[in-house]
């Protein structure tokens, strides 16, 4: 399989990634009383790494940037579905 040619969505899709981890690292107090937030940060630190790996295939070992991009998308959703279920766990106060 060759490699995919470059689409510039793909660089706005990690610009946003890079913009919403910036305002959380800036927000990191009220990021912190959201319950559970340990997994909602897991999810963008996973996003962040899958976006950037998908820019990083266009330039080397495709395969391999391929596939962390894809286990980091995997990673990401399993991250927001811990989060979901543990939230909803959480008591109301």
């Amino acid at each position: 399989m060759g490699r995919p040619p470059f689409d510039e969505r793909e660089l706005t899709v990690l610009f946003s990634a890079l913009l919403l981890a910036g305002a959380t690292v800036y927000f990191r107090r009220e990021v912190r009383r959201v319950p559970k937030w340990h997994y909602l940060f897991a999810g963008l630190a996973f996003l962040v790494a899958g976006s950037s790996a998908t820019i990083a295939e266009h330039f080397w070992a495709y395969d391999t940037f391929n596939t962390v991009e894809h286990a980091c998308y995997m990673a990401q959703s399993v991250a927001l579905l811990l989060w979901a279920l543990k939230v909803r766990q959480v008591p109301a106060q």
